[in-house]
C-alpha cells in the first residue's frame, strides 16, 4: 500500500511485475518441490533435500527477471531478481512447517516478517524512505528470515537436485502445469504490460493491493489443502469428493466476509490507502475479489490431481486453460483497458474452477470403476 500510495500508476505497474515474479517463483517452487514433500508426509531428511531443490528453482527463476530488469532499467525487477532464491526458501520452510504440524515456527516467521515490513512501510509513509527502499527492505528481510529458518531447522542451504528420473518428470509436469494455469495469470500481467503499458498493470495491482489481506489468507490456507486431501487418499471416491467440497467451502466462507469488507471500503478510506491511485482501483475491486474467491475451487481441484498423481491429466487441462488465459486477458486489456482485463480474469477463474472440479470428480470415479473386480466366466 505504501508503494501504491507514493508511486505513479506506471510505477505501481513495475512494482506489480516485480512482485508478480516473486509470486510466480514461489508458486513454481510449491508445484515442483513443496507439494511433493508435503504429499510424502516429510521426515527431516526429505525436508532437508527439498530445501536444496527449492533454492535451485529460485535461482533459475531469478535469471529471466534479472535480464528483464537490466533490459528495462526497472529497479523493482532488479531487487526482485536478487531476492528470489531467499524468498523462495522462506516460503518453502513456512509451508513445510505448516504441513508437518509445526505451526509455531511458521507463525514466528510471519510475525517477524510482518513487523519488519510494517516498519519499512511506516518509514515510507512518513517520507523517510522512498517506495523502492520499502520494497527492498521487505525483500531483504524475507531473504534473511528464510535463510535463518533454514539454518535453524538444519536444512540444506546449497542448491542441488537429488531426485530419480520418475520423480523429476513428475515435478516437471506439475511445474509446467502451474505455469500454464495459476502461473499464467501472472504471465498475463507481463503480456498486458508489453501490450497496453505498465499503467494498466498498475491499476490492477492497486486493486489487488487493497485485497492483500484476502489473498494472504487464501494463500496461507492453500498450504493446508494438500495435507488435508492426502488424509483421504485411501478412502472411497465419495469421501474424497466430500473432503474437497468441505475444504473449499471452509476457505471461501472464511475469506468472503473479509473480501466484502474490502469491496465496501468507503472512498475516504480508499483515498487514505492509495492516494490518487484509488480512482483507478475502486471500480475493479468487486471483480478482483470475485476472481480471488473463485480461484480457491480451482486450487482445490488441482491439489486433488496432485494427491492422486494425475500429472498428465493435470498438464492437459492446465495447458488448455493457460493457453486461453494469456491472450484473453491481453485482448480484454487492449480493447477495454483495466476493467476489460479484470472481467476476463473473472471469467477465466470461473472456467478454471469448473474444469478442475469436474476433472477431479471424473478422475476419482474412473479410478473406482477401474478397481472393481470383473466377473470371470466359469
Amino acid at each position: 500500500m505504501t508503494v501504491a500510495r507514493h508511486e505513479t500508476v506506471a510505477g505501481v505497474g513495475w512494482f506489480a511485475l516485480a512482485f508478480s515474479a516473486y509470486i510466480l517463483a514461489s508458486g513454481l517452487t510449491r508445484a515442483v518441490v513443496t507439494d511433493s514433500v508435503l504429499a510424502a508426509a516429510p521426515a527431516t531428511a526429505v525436508a532437508r533435500d527439498g530445501s536444496a531443490r527449492a533454492l535451485t528453482v529460485g535461482g533459475l527463476a531469478a535469471v529471466p527477471v534479472l535480464a528483464a530488469g537490466l533490459a528495462t532499467g526497472s529497479h523493482y525487477l532488479l531487487v526482485s531478481a536478487l531476492a528470489l532464491p531467499g524468498l523462495v526458501l522462506y516460503d518453502y520452510t513456512k509451508a513445510v512447517s505448516l504441513g508437518i504440524g509445526r505451526p509455531r515456527l511458521a507463525c514466528v516467521q510471519e510475525l517477524l516478517w510482518a513487523g519488519l515490513t510494517l516498519l519499512a512501510a511506516l518509514l515510507g509513509l512518513l517520507g523517510v524512505v522512498g517506495p523502492l527502499v520499502v520494497f527492498a527492505i521487505w525483500a531483504g528481510s524475507g531473504v534473511l528470515l528464510g535463510g535463518a529458518t533454514t539454518w535453524y531447522q538444519g536444512h540444506n542451504m546449497r542448491p542441488a537436485w537429488r531426485l530419480g528420473r520418475a520423480e523429476t518428470r513428475l515435478a516437471a509436469s506439475f511445474g509446467t502445469q502451474f505455469l500454464v494455469t495459476t502461473g499464467s495469470a501472472h504471465l498475463a500481467l507481463t503480456a498486458v504490460a508489453a501490450g497496453s503499458g505498465a499503467a494498466v498493470v498498475g491499476a490492477l495491482s492497486a486493486g489487488r493491493t487493497v485485497l492483500g489481506p484476502v489473498n494472504l489468507l487464501l494463500s496461507t490456507a492453500g498450504a493446508l489443502i494438500i495435507p488435508y486431501l492426502a488424509r483421504s487418499l485411501e478412502k472411497p471416491p465419495g469421501v474424497k469428493i466430500r473432503a474437497a467440497a468441505r475444504v473449499t467451502a471452509l476457505v471461501v466462507g472464511g475469506a468472503t466476509p473479509l473480501a466484502a469488507a474490502v469491496v465496501l471500503l468507503p472512498e475516504e478510506a480508499g483515498l487514505r490507502l492509495l492516494g490518487p491511485n484509488w480512482e483507478s482501483a475502486d471500480p475493479l475491486l468487486p471483480l478482483l475479489a470475485l476472481e480471488s474467491l473463485l480461484t480457491v475451487a480451482a486450487t482445490v481441484g488441482f491439489a486433488g490431481h496432485r494427491v492422486e498423481r494425475a500429472g498428465s491429466r493435470a498438464l492437459l487441462f492446465g495447458t488448455l486453460l493457460g493457453l486461453t488465459r494469456v491472450p484473453a486477458v491481453l485482448a480484454g486489456a487492449l480493447l477495454f483497458g483495466a476493467r476489460g482485463a479484470a472481467v476476463v480474469m473473472v471469467v477465466m477463474a470461473l472456467a478454471s474452477a469448473v474444469v478442475w472440479g469436474c476433472s477431479y470428480v471424473v478422475l476419482l470415479r474412473r479410478g473406482q470403476t477401474a478397481l472393481r473386480p470383473v466377473p470371470q466366466p466359469i
